[in-house]
């Protein structure tokens, strides 16, 4: 038995057919049945039912579950490929949202640069959904993601360093802004610039409006948060963002919600439960902690 015998029956129980498997990997149709027979004499258990007359295939109930097994260890085996390549460059791949990277990054410069680190980064951008996916896939090592919420993912080592409340945003000379909080509820009537679907911002957002008896006025949804922030400066409505996305030089107001029990923006470094760490990696894991 190989690695590849498994490949050939995941293909064939998808297919249910011996020449289209065959063909997809450029061998001859008896090197497919061999390699069934090869698996079945291994786990000593029919795999598949043959029907020549219609020329189709029913999988057995131990052929189920071996595929199931199957798709696991060819995923471990792509991953470990992917590993294995991308440490001979000594490299990190590092995941980073725009907003907990304009926040984090600054604080963790002096000691990546200090320590020889900076130049072995390669930093990707994208939001914290998307990064997650990258981190399951092995694309990459290290991501630091945001959720509405403590993060939890069996499969990942996850930290938490930090967790910030949303706050509602508006032009320094708006009534709100004479106050230090609102109620979410007094907000009926106003116009929102939210930031797009697929940003941890839109859960938390859904949270405030299924607590409460209308539906917000959204007038405009952006993925750009210094556009969000411009137009909230230019009057088009008022803003909804976690409050490390707020800096002094964005000349905004900044309100607390007054809503009890609340989501919050939280903060977590994340890795793959397997992923066999570099030295590198856990020096920069160690400064990523720093910060908590």
């Amino acid at each position: 038995m190989n690695t590849r015998d498994f490949d050939y029956f995941l293909t064939l129980t998808k297919t249910g057919n011996f020449s289209q498997t065959a063909e997809k990997f450029a061998v001859s149709q008896p090197t497919i049945t061999t390699a069934i027979k090869r698996l079945e004499d291994y786990f000593h258990a029919q795999l598949i039912i043959r029907d020549r007359r219609h020329h189709d295939i029913s999988v057995t109930p131990a052929g189920e579950q071996l595929a199931a097994h199957a798709a696991i260890i060819l995923n471990q085996l792509t991953l470990a490929q992917q590993d294995i390549a991308w440490d001979k460059k000594t490299k990190i791949r590092f995941g980073l949202p725009p907003i907990i990277g304009g926040y984090l990054f600054p604080k963790i410069a002096p000691d990546l640069i200090n320590t020889g680190l900076m130049p072995q980064l390669e930093t990707v951008e994208a939001g914290s959904a998307a990064l997650l996916d990258q981190i399951k896939d092995g694309k990459l090592d290290f991501a630091v993601l945001g959720a509405s919420g403590p993060l939890v993912e069996s499969d990942l080592h996850v930290v938490q360093i930090n967790a910030a409340p949303f706050v509602i945003i508006t032009r320094q000379d708006d009534p709100l802004a004479a106050n230090k909080s609102v109620r979410f509820a007094t907000l009926a009537k106003r116009q929102f610039i939210t930031l797009s679907e697929g940003f941890v911002h839109t859960r938390a957002f859904a949270w405030f409006e299924q607590r409460h008896t209308f539906s917000p006025n959204i007038v405009y949804r952006t993925g750009d948060v210094p556009l969000l922030k411009r137009l909230v400066r230019q009057n088009v409505g008022i803003g909804f963002l976690t409050r490390i996305a707020i800096n002094p030089d964005d000349r905004l107001a900044t309100l607390a919600i007054d809503d009890a029990h609340q989501p919050a923006f939280t903060i977590s470094i994340v890795h793959r439960k397997d992923r066999v760490l570099t030295p590198a990696m856990k020096r920069f894991e160690s400064i990523l902690k720093s910060y908590k």
